[in-house]
């Protein structure tokens, strides 16, 4: 049963594939004779007309960049607030070591001066 849904799934998603190209092919076909003005940033010569294919087509390359560049950016973000979460918590073990250690030492310190006493006070009894 569950091969049938993936059949049906991935004929559906090959039909709506095929649906967006050809309107996209439409779109292109239908617009190729017609030219327009455009400013972009003093880049182009506003006087000059561009057709507006070539318009389209770096208009969508000019998304998928821009959308390129923003999970890059997202995921450099995210991988730098992993990287201080590390950072944190390598801090935080080393600190908590050195606590340890200190807490070792004090026992150690302890200990010594309770077994002295308990040795003194048992020489003092005999």
């Amino acid at each position: 049963m569950t091969l049938a849904f993936k059949q049906v799934k991935v004929y559906t998603k090959l039909g709506l594939l095929l649906i967006v190209a050809v309107a996209i092919g439409a779109v292109l076909i239908k617009n190729r004779s017609h030219s327009v003005q455009v400013w972009f940033f003093g880049l182009v010569d506003p006087a000059k007309e561009v057709n507006v294919v070539w318009l389209m087509v770096w208009t969508a390359l000019g998304a998928v960049v821009s959308w390129w560049v923003l999970r890059a950016t997202l995921g450099l973000v995210k991988d730098m607030r992993e990287l201080r979460r590390e950072e944190e918590l390598r801090e935080r073990a080393k600190t908590q070591e050195e606590l340890a250690a200190r807490l070792r030492d004090q026992e150690r310190r302890i200990d010594d001066k309770i077994t002295k006493a308990i040795t003194k006070n048992a020489d003092s009894d005999e």
